[in-house]
């Protein structure tokens, strides 16, 4: 039987602090060694889940920032991409510059991941960049306007506010024509709340469909924990929430396993392996 074994990094395969630990990393890599197909889906940008994930031994492309991109691991390059028309670009800046809030805008220059911002007076911008600066040593690229880059290959933009600034902004998406929107409480925040916005021809449903098509598997089996993972559910055949996942996503998964603290995709997967070991 051969199974495709996807899993969505914060709050699902990092612990609480971010960290893959060497229980998972140990773990996951004994398996891939014996042939396991793994991979991994999220919502985090090629400039910090590239770094987290240098402790697996991925053969297997990887899907990024929600399925916009997909990252193939051993070529070092972005094998599939969904890119933002510039008047959609525009809508959305204008939407954004109208409510007075700020936002990064990501791009691709000759396969380089940018970061793009013309403004942190975002209290929360701020604080987001500042951070994954100093801990994943993430570049931002500073320009006079957003606007001057609309044209360049725009694949993403995000806000992170405090929910009550943000959703008046969500509401108004609903009717722009071209992208998507995913708009969820930041885990590791207890003020802040992220909007991101995307081509409506990427998800982590049309990655992982992509994946699935280029390999021919008997079952995909996921796991996640917040609700930007409804649409990994959806691609898969079966989908397992840890213990600390939104309630919503515990409520629609086959089933609850043990929380990101204990290991628990790791484990999971280990023991699934054995029990078909044991039945060949």
């Amino acid at each position: 039987m051969k199974r495709l074994f996807v899993s969505d990094l914060d709050g699902t395969l990092l612990n609480s602090k971010t960290e893959v630990s060497d229980v998972t990393a140990g773990i996951i890599n004994r398996e891939i060694e014996k042939g396991l197909n793994f991979t991994i889906s999220t919502a985090r940008t090629p400039a910090t889940a590239l770094k987290i994930i240098e402790k697996f031994n991925l053969k297997m492309p990887v899907m990024l920032m929600n399925g916009v991109l997909v990252y193939d691991m051993e070529q070092k390059k972005y094998i599939q991409k969904a890119v933002l028309d510039e008047t959609i670009v525009m809508t959305l800046l204008g939407l954004i510059k109208t409510r007075g809030l700020n936002c990064f805008l990501y791009g691709l220059e000759d396969n380089r991941f940018v970061a793009y911002y013309d403004s942190v007076d975002s209290t929360a911008l701020n604080y987001f960049r500042n951070e994954y600066i100093m801990k994943y040593d993430k570049k931002f690229t500073e320009v006079e306007d957003l606007s001057l880059i609309a044209e360049n290959e725009i694949i993403y933009c995000m806000l992170r506010e405090p929910k009550e600034r943000l959703e008046g902004l969500y509401r108004e998406l609903s009717v722009v024509k071209g992208i998507k929107a995913e708009f969820y409480a930041d885990i590791y925040s207890d003020e802040n709340y992220m909007l991101e916005i995307f081509s409506d021809r990427a998800s982590k449903k049309e990655a992982l469909s992509y994946l699935r098509s280029k390999e021919h598997y008997d079952s995909v089996i996921s796991f996640g924990d917040n609700l930007n993972d409804m649409a990994l559910k959806n691609a898969s055949d079966y989908f397992y929430a840890v213990s600390n996942a939104h309630p919503d996503i515990q409520n629609m998964a086959d089933a609850v396993i043990p929380s990101n603290d204990e290991d628990g995709v790791a484990r999971f997967i280990e023991q699934m392996v054995k029990q078909t070991e044991e039945m060949e």
